[in-house]
């Protein structure tokens, strides 16, 4: 009970109710402890200057405690988003993907990954700032086109991947290309100016109970081809046109 007590203080409100609760307790453990070892007419004497003593004592030290396991919960709260999600654009982690992704259950799910174009020569060019900023931008419209429910997750450097619940192959591929479109229509601003940012995707199918590690190399498949066909584009995967070696210029990107 107490250890439940401990772990749900978290707001200013919950720090004065610890406070309030273990001044309470101490009061009432000072007046039974002074009847127990004293005398009954000199306990009920000394009953009220004895409690009002306690509760001065306990009240201050039980706020300060309260506040420090309200720092305590502020900064765990902070690890676990940290451990979960990524620093620089605040979807998840591959970590994190992948727990997440094992409690899809028996549900169709369409897999994405998606790929900045020429991400390479955009942080050349703008410098590493800008592209920290337009991974953040790709991150926020990608977010802000997916249901709560769908994954979002950065693999590293400009490569992202979506999983999209209860969505068939042909929707997510709708889903893909619709948000090839926003990317080309929403430039990243930098430094007062707006530069153009075009991204690749792949498609795959995950069916239910499949395997999410094949889904995903289904999916770079399509996308290494949206790349060699142009890129701004999106692909579904095709066993015909896909099944092979990658070629040594796009496996390098």
């Amino acid at each position: 009970m107490q250890m439940a007590m401990l772990m749900q203080v978290r707001t200013r409100g919950d720090v004065r109710r610890f406070a309030m609760a273990i001044s309470a307790i101490v009061v009432i453990a000072s007046i039974v402890l002074r009847y127990l070892v004293l005398p009954s007419d000199l306990a009920g004497a000394t009953l009220i200057p004895g409690s009002m003593m306690a509760l001065m004592l306990a009240a201050p030290i039980a706020y300060a405690v309260g506040q420090r396991l309200a720092a305590i919960h502020h900064l765990s709260a902070q690890l676990e988003h940290a451990l979960h999600h990524d620093l620089l654009t605040g979807v998840c982690t591959r970590i994190s993907f992948y727990g997440r992704a094992a409690q899809l259950g028996a549900v169709s799910c369409a897999v994405i990954v998606a790929d900045i174009d020429h991400f390479k020569g955009f942080n050349d060019h703008y410098g590493h700032p800008a592209g920290d900023q337009a991974l953040r931008h790709f991150a926020a419209i990608l977010a802000s086109n997916c249901r709560e429910d769908d994954l979002i997750a950065r693999f590293g450097g400009e490569e992202f991947v979506l999983v999209l619940r209860n969505t068939t192959l042909t929707d997510g591929f709708a889903a893909a290309c619709r948000l090839c479109q926003r990317i080309r229509e929403s430039p990243v601003v930098i430094g007062g100016r707006a530069r153009p940012l075009t991204a690749s995707f792949g498609v795959a199918a995950l069916p239910p109970g499949g395997a999410i590690e094949i889904a995903i190399q289904q999916a770079d498949r399509a996308l290494y081809r949206a790349k060699r066909s142009g890129r701004d584009r999106a692909c579904v995967y095709d066993l015909a046109q896909d099944a092979g070696p990658l070629p040594l210029t796009l496996a390098a990107e």
